[in-house]
């Protein structure tokens, strides 16, 4: 039943990002679909079923954008390890601090996907408090679709 929720939220995604929010809002780029593949590692943990399903999600996602083969997965497989490393020494449980470590993890993303190296404009503050705000909604979104009540996660 996972899987098919995964799937639901990751397609809903895919579609805001690149078919809905920029025909409404004007969006050239948003960061909802990197976010979708961060948000399962953090708010469930990183096993080994949830990376396979990044890493699945990635290759739709990369073929969707026409990007290269690899181009979005290679540098999620090295967000999900930086990501364990991280919960292994931190316990991160609350809604507020998932959404702002996926907007942390987004950052880490784009390090990889840029090979070393981060293009300035994203820290613009802007783009930030979208990121921030798309974050706390994916986190409200998968409370209810995964029947948490509390903010506590976990």
């Amino acid at each position: 039943m996972i899987n098919l929720k995964l799937l639901l939220i990751f397609a809903a995604g895919l579609a805001l990002d690149g078919l809905i929010l920029p025909a409404f809002f004007g969006f050239k780029e948003s960061f909802l679909s990197l976010l979708i593949l961060v948000m399962p590692v953090l708010y469930m943990g990183s096993t080994g079923r949830l990376i396979a399903y990044g890493i699945v999600f990635a290759l739709i996602s990369e073929s969707w954008r026409g990007l290269n083969f690899g181009d979005m997965a290679i540098p999620f497989l090295f967000t999900a390890a930086v990501i364990n490393l991280i919960q292994h020494f931190l316990d991160i449980k609350y809604a507020y601090l998932i959404a702002l470590m996926s907007v942390m993890s987004v950052y880490i993303f784009l390090f990889f996907y840029a090979h070393g190296s981060i293009n300035m404009a994203y820290f613009d503050p802007v783009i930030g408090l979208t990121m921030i705000l798309e974050a706390l909604i994916l986190v409200f979104v998968f409370n209810v679709i995964f029947n948490k009540q509390t903010d506590y996660v976990s």
